[in-house]
């Protein structure tokens, strides 16, 4: 019993949905901020999100008429269950995840995908031809930025010899961050590139192309669905950015200063906030790239640089 009280307390609060939900409209809040100013902007206040997620689950919930209603509501509920279920598997107060399971890193990218597949899902149920053609254009950039991802999630897992990451985080306690071994360099570089397709942000926020489809796949969504769908991007960004920390920062790490304990959540906390900037900045300062030249990027610059760490693994002791 206390072990069915403890995983609902962990998938709710504590590092699950509340606590994902709070933090992750945080870092967007942010995001939205600093990129008023890096465009000469004063912005909307970094509350704003929340203020935006309210708003929207208080308004009235309309299926489109055209829509299969089954798949298009059901999508963003399946995308919310499993980037919270990524939180869970991922190390944020200690090197120990709330949620372990065998081969974990395997789990955590199937996981990862599941948002993507139902934002593909949600804009051909929609019935609307801006949901259709953003649809498609996500599909076929998912080919793209997923082979980079993988192969550089690969590399960091012939470097430690273990597909848990557990065993990640521990290897970099005692041999100190993969992201100082130069072998992986050009892995964490790919993996940011496959971060930025991931969370559809520019230059590679094709299937949502503002000024060209509306807003893709999310064109025929509104209310507390589009709302849902909001959260889960928010979350996602929290969750890719802490999978980053754990396979190259060295994962939450508590310290001692002044002779006070700081817990690992902070540190946790410290380092996914400073991926987000890193990723809030690129976004600025690229345009948007045509679907053809994104998949070239992925299939040339991206794929070469995560080919190119792994077979440093292999090769040079």
């Amino acid at each position: 019993m206390i072990e069915v009280l403890n995983f609902f307390l962990n998938s709710l609060v504590f590092p699950g949905l509340l606590f994902a939900s709070l933090v992750g409209l945080l870092y967007i809040g942010v995001d939205r901020k600093v990129t008023a100013h890096m465009q000469n902007r004063i912005g909307p206040p970094i509350w704003q999100e929340y203020l935006d997620f309210g708003k929207l689950m208080g308004k009235e919930d309309i299926t489109p008429r055209a829509a299969q209603s089954v798949l298009f509501n059901a999508a963003p509920l399946i995308a919310l269950g499993a980037v919270v279920t990524v939180m869970l598997l991922l190390p944020v107060a200690s090197p120990q995840p709330a949620l372990t399971a065998v081969a974990d890193l395997i789990v955590i990218i199937y996981l990862l995908n599941i948002p993507a597949i139902c934002l593909m899902i949600g804009g051909y149920s929609s019935g609307g031809p801006f949901g259709s053609v953003g649809a498609a254009r996500h599909a076929v950039q998912l080919f793209g930025y997923e082979f980079a991802f993988i192969v550089s999630i690969i590399a960091v897992i012939v470097r430690v010899g273990s597909l848990d990451i557990s065993a990640v985080v521990g290897y970099q306690a005692q041999r100190g961050w993969i992201l100082l071994d130069w072998r992986l360099v050009p892995a964490l570089i790919a993996m940011f590139i496959g971060a930025q397709g991931k969370l559809l942000r520019v230059p590679f926020d094709i299937p949502e192309a503002e000024s060209e489809i509306v807003h893709g796949p999310l064109t025929e969504y509104s209310g507390p669905k589009l709302a849902i769908w909001r959260l889960v991007y928010d979350i996602e960004t929290l969750v890719i950015a802490g999978f980053i920390v754990a396979l190259f920062l060295g994962g939450p790490v508590t310290h001692t200063i002044g002779g006070a304990q700081v817990p690992g959540v902070v540190d946790f906390l410290i380092k996914t906030f400073l991926i987000v900037l890193v990723t809030t900045v690129v976004r600025n300062i690229m345009a948007r790239l045509r679907i053809d030249q994104a998949l070239k990027f992925y299939w040339t610059f991206g794929a070469f640089l995560a080919i190119l760490s792994l077979v440093f693994v292999l090769v040079v002791p």
